[in-house]
Formats: structure tokens, C-alpha cells, sequence
């Protein structure tokens, strides 16, 4: 997956060489779409259909409550399945045998299914005040919204970027279309709105996968040798998430106030989660330029490693090699960390001046502060971890979210005693730990790229 990555990085990196703004401008544009491109379209689409609601609008909140939750649980079921699926999907496509990677789209969805059948159903049939209509469409949403997760790695193993880009932008377009029509809408017609345009951007993404693969069903065991020999890729997709809500979910449960309740068991924390939100999307232009150049020099520079380890190259030279990339990761973790905290300052600066326009109150600035910390942590602990990821290396990779995890509940859950002052400071101290764990981890690996070149990734051992 990082070789089909690197392609498209490069090609990217080349657009910002052309020496004029126009050329940077589109080139860092379409690097962030690259790697926020569906939140990004489902955020405006979101924002198109609460457009809608002119008022103080009770299904409003109800709807997003629910897309919320909905967003939660596809992200932690899905993600063990993307994880597995597009490593699979790549070694196929690189084989040149893709005659079993629709037989692994559908068992991935049909596991999806089954789950959501199991849990989601329940919950919306006998937790929720929801009435008929709106408790089908709502473990709709969750289906929707699932599938398209899990449609992505599919087309993300042959280069199809510009597919899912346009199968998005198209459900955006959609909703907005229907949040242009609709006037002071009742939570189901939002539902419905936001489950059709999803629709939409779901045929979309499965015509191109029945393009590339066909339909036909090839029963291929090594999809379930893939799960046994790389465990801990589901393992670190299931962990990446879980960490990325686990405090949000302590946090409406746990919290003594600040709490909003819809639909009788949707909990959720407005002042927290409109905090952590803005956090989380002021983080995409470093992201974009850690795609753009970071990780096609680092790549590069790997790919470089294991070329001339085949020609037999001697082990000097091979030494000089892995210090200067040990010498680019060391600079580059600097130099994004400290893009990240510019940005962190920029965004509590305007966000003082744009309150309103953002949807933030006062009573939020103080979480603002402390989320905007803690994104600059863990973008780059993300970073060091995609970095283990392109080295192969899943073990230290899972190491580093799993401590983001476990310190991020016990850490949210033993400041909260202390009152809404210290609200976000646990995922703030756990992204800080997990970013020193990522680094060390990063740094220890290097140094042994010699051994795990011969010994850990190589596949006739």
C-alpha cells in the first residue's frame, strides 16, 4: 500500500515544483482532499442539511446526535476490516491476481452487516424514544455510512483516488441540493436526506470496484492467511479508533455536566465535542504537506534502502543509508511539530475573533486550547505511526495507538473529578505520551532496518 502511495505522492510533490502560487495552491489542495477528502465533503454536506433548520431545532440535534453515533461505531468496526482488506487488496493488485478481492469485499461487508444487525439495531429498537420511521432510518445511516468506509480501501489498492473523491463530492452535492429544498425538516427527513446522498456516493464507489474486479466470487484462502500472519493490522485499525472516541464516549457518560441528551439514550457533550472537532480539522494542511513531502521523501529513501540491499551493495554504504534516513525522520518530526503548534496558536487567535461563525461559546475557549495541544500531539504521534506502518513494522505500530488508548481513558476518567477546567487535559497528556513512545519506537527501528530487512519482513522465513 505504501509503494501505490508513493505514485500519486510524487506526482503530487512535482505539481509544487512548478514555481507558481496557482500550481502550490491546487497541489496542497488536492493533497488534502486526498487524505480528509470524505470528512471533508460530509462535514459541508452535514452543514447544508442543518442549513435547513432555521430555528432552535430539536430534530436538528437529534439528527446529529445521531450521525454522531452512527460515525463512532462505523469507525471502530470498520476499521479492522479496512486495515486487513487494503493490505490484502494491495498484495493482490500487485500479484497481478484479482480474481478474490470482490469475495473480500463481500464477506467485509456482510461481517459489517451482521455486526450492526447485532448491535446497532438493538440499541435504536429498545434504548432509543426514536419513533418507527426514524429508528429504521437511523440503523440505515449506520449502514451507510459503514459501507462507504469500507468501500475506499478497495479503490485506494489500484490508485482509484479520484473515484472516491467524486463519489463524495457527489453525496455533498446531494445534500446540499436537499438541504436547499427542505424547511424546518423533522429528524427523519434529515435521515433520509443524508442515507440517499449516501446512497449515491456508495454506488458510486461500488461501480468503480465492480469495474476494476467484476463480480465474480473466487473463494480465496489467503485472505484468512493474510488475517493469521498480519493480526496486527486489524488489531491497530481497531485500536486507532476506539482511541480516537473513547474519550468523547467517558466524557457524555461520565461527565457531571455539559451534557446533552437526545432520543432518551443519545448522550453527547457539545462544549467537548465542537472543540475537539475544530482541533481535529485544523490539522489537514500539515497532514497534506506530510503526504505531499514527508512521507514520498521517506518512502523514497526506504525504497532506495532495499534496491541497493538487492544489488548487494556493501554494508557501509547501506549504514550511510539508514542514518540519513534516521536523520530526515529526526528533522522532519521537528519541523512538522512545530508547523502543527503554529497552527494550534492561529486557530486560538481567530477562534477569539470568529466565535459565532465556528460554534463555539465562551465556556468552550478553555477545551479549545487544551484540544488544539493535544491535536499537535497526536497528528504527530499519527505521523510516527504511519511511519512504523510504511517500514512494515505492525507490532511497534499497534504499540503506539494502544498507549494512546488505554492513557486516554484512564487519564480522562481520573481527571474528570476535578471539574470542567481539566476537561480534554487526559487526551492532551495522552497524545504527548504517545507521541514520545511513537518517536522512541521510530528511532529504535531504524537502527535495526538491517534486521528487519533480512529477518522480520522477509516472507520465506
Amino acid at each position: 500500500m505504501a509503494r501505490t502511495m508513493t505514485g500519486i505522492n510524487i506526482t503530487i510533490e512535482a505539481m509544487t515544483r512548478r514555481g507558481t502560487l496557482a500550481g502550490v495552491f491546487s497541489a496542497y489542495t488536492y493533497a488534502a482532499l486526498l487524505v480528509a477528502g470524505p470528512w471533508i465533503f460530509t462535514v459541508l454536506g452535514l452543514f447544508s442539511l442543518g442549513a435547513a433548520c432555521t430555528g432552535n431545532c430539536i430534530d436538528l440535534t437529534i439528527f446529529r446526535s445521531i450521525v454522531i453515533y452512527n460515525s463512532m461505531y462505523a469507525l471502530i468496526v470498520t476499521s479492522p476490516l479496512a486495515f486487513l482488506c487494503g493490505r490484502f487488496v494491495s498484495e493482490q493488485v500487485e500479484r497481478g491476481c484479482c480474481d478474490a478481492i470482490f469475495h473480500a469485499l463481500v464477506l467485509a461487508v456482510g461481517a459489517f452487516g451482521l455486526l450492526t444487525l447485532a448491535s446497532v439495531a438493538p440499541f435504536y429498537i429498545y434504548a432509543t424514544t426514536l419513533d418507527d420511521a426514524e429508528k429504521v432510518a437511523s440503523i440505515q445511516n449506520a449502514i451507510m455510512i459503514g459501507c462507504s468506509w469500507l468501500l475506499i480501501p478497495f479503490l485506494g489498492g489500484v490508485r482509484a483516488y479520484n473515484a472516491v473523491l467524486v463519489a463524495f463530492g457527489t453525496g455533498a452535492v446531494s445534500m446540499l441540493l436537499f438541504g436547499s429544498a427542505l424547511h424546518e425538516p423533522q429528524a427523519a427527513t434529515l435521515l433520509l436526506a443524508f442515507n440517499g446522498s449516501f446512497a449515491i456516493t456508495n454506488l458510486i464507489l461500488l461501480g468503480n470496484v465492480v469495474y476494476r474486479f467484476g463480480t465474480k466470487i473466487v473463494v480465496d484462502h489467503k485472505l484468512r492467511a493474510s488475517l493469521m500472519r498480519h493480526w496486527e493490522l486489524p488489531a491497530a485499525g481497531f485500536v486507532y479508533a476506539l482511541g480516537l472516541w473513547i474519550d468523547k464516549i467517558i466524557m457524555w457518560h461520565a461527565a457531571p455536566s455539559g451534557g446533552l441528551v437526545a432520543a432518551g439514550a443519545l448522550k453527547t457533550m457539545p462544549s467537548y465535542d465542537t472543540a475537539m472537532f475544530w482541533a481535529q480539522l485544523s490539522s489537514i494542511p500539515i497532514i497534506a504537506v506530510f503526504f505531499v513531502h514527508v512521507e514520498t521523501r521517506f518512502s523514497v529513501m526506504t525504497h532506495n534502502y532495499h534496491t541497493r540491499m538487492q544489488q548487494r551493495a556493501t554494508l557501509r554504504e547501506l549504514n550511510e543509508i539508514v542514518s540519513s534516513v534516521g536523520t530526515y525522520v529526526l528533522s522532519s518530526m521537528f519541523g512538522l511539530f512545530s508547523a502543527l503548534g503554529i497552527v494550534a496558536g492561529m486557530m486560538i487567535m481567530l477562534s477569539l475573533a470568529f466565535m459565532p461563525e465556528l460554534g463555539l461559546r465562551p465556556a468552550y475557549m478553555g477545551i479549545l486550547r487544551v484540544s488544539l495541544c493535544s491535536m499537535a500531539f497526536y497528528t504527530s504521534a499519527m505521523f510516527c505511526f504511519t511511519f512504523l506502518l510504511h517500514l512494515d513494522l505492525r507490532r511497534p505500530a499497534l504499540l503506539t495507538v494502544l498507549s494512546f488508548l488505554v492513557l486516554n481513558a484512564a487519564l480522562t476518567l481520573a481527571l474528570l473529578p476535578l471539574g470542567p477546567d481539566f476537561y480534554g487535559y487526559g487526551n492532551m497528556i495522552a497524545a504527548a505520551a504517545s507521541l514520545l513512545v511513537g518517536f522512541s519506537l521510530v528511532l529504535k527501528e531504524l537502527s535495526w532496518l538491517h534486521f528487519h530487512a533480512f529477518v522480520t519482513n522477509n516472507p520465506s522465513l
